[in-house]
């Protein structure tokens, strides 16, 4: 046995193999082409109708649910797409590979990004669940505002000093949530403080009366008023009463309610 060291004799069968390797890549690219081709044209399909809304809408009112469906069609296409094009490629066997592959690397995924997992489970949940509504002024862990946007990983709320609060959804899941618009009726309270010598009977007739006056206060929860307390200098009287919070600001109503009781005081 002997081994030449001629440069040609060495380089033709890697020569060879790369002219055979070129040749049935020229061969397989009208196949390819088309395979490519139904891939795209599935994924078109999918994206176009991804982006109508109105059966969505009609589907789903819920814009969170809706956009959960629309990214499942669109990855049922893409899977669909990708099916057709194996096997017009003959490659359908390559798909199990695949498949096995994506779930090994899911798994390592999921529990690599579990808090991102956990976000999104629980931004379904309350998808569903609807706990509150947009433009809801809700409580959540001590944070309060109105509900603008609900994401695939966070709520974000309007405080009413105009900054937006973004609490992750698992968090908002968890915790205890206070939703202060979903009841018509909401309760209003305030105190004011009187001198010891006040006739406090006098007082509370001419404080309730005033109240229930009032155009925006519900007769139907009446108002109440009784002695809360007495402090150092003053006794602090409490008063209530109960407004439509939809047709009525509660801010405004008890500022109101504030002002013209104390003038029929004095």
């Amino acid at each position: 046995m002997t081994e030449t060291t001629d440069v040609v004799k060495q380089l033709n069968p890697a020569v060879e193999r790369f002219r055979a390797l070129m040749a049935q890549v020229i061969a397989f690219f009208p196949l390819a082409s088309v395979a490519l081709l139904a891939f795209i044209i599935s994924g078109f399909v999918g994206f176009f109708i991804v982006k109508m809304r109105q059966p969505w809408n009609r589907l789903a009112p819920n814009a969170f649910i809706s956009d959960i469906y629309r990214q499942i069609l669109r990855l049922g296409f893409m899977v669909g797409g990708l099916v057709v094009a194996l096997d017009i490629m003959g490659a359908t066997a390559l798909l199990s590979t695949i498949l096995v592959a994506a779930g090994i690397i899911g798994l390592a995924i999921g529990f690599a990004v579990k808090d991102t997992v956990e976000t999104f489970i629980a931004s379904f949940m309350l998808s569903i669940r609807q706990p509150f509504r947009p433009n809801y002024t809700i409580e959540i862990g001590g944070d309060t505002g109105k509900v603008i946007r609900l994401t695939s990983r966070a709520t974000i709320l309007l405080s009413f000093d105009g900054n937006h609060i973004r609490i992750p959804n698992a968090t908002v899941f968890k915790s205890r949530i206070v939703n202060c618009s979903h009841n018509d009726e909401r309760h209003f309270k305030f105190f004011l403080g009187l001198a010891p010598e006040t006739n406090f009977v006098d007082t509370q007739r001419i404080a309730l009366e005033k109240l229930q006056e009032l155009p925006f206060v519900l007769g139907i929860s009446s108002p109440a008023v009784w002695i809360d307390e007495i402090g150092d200098s003053t006794i602090s009287i409490t008063l209530t009463g109960w407004i439509e919070q939809h047709k009525s600001s509660l801010a405004a109503a008890r500022g109101e309610s504030i002002r013209l009781v104390k003038l029929a005081l004095e």
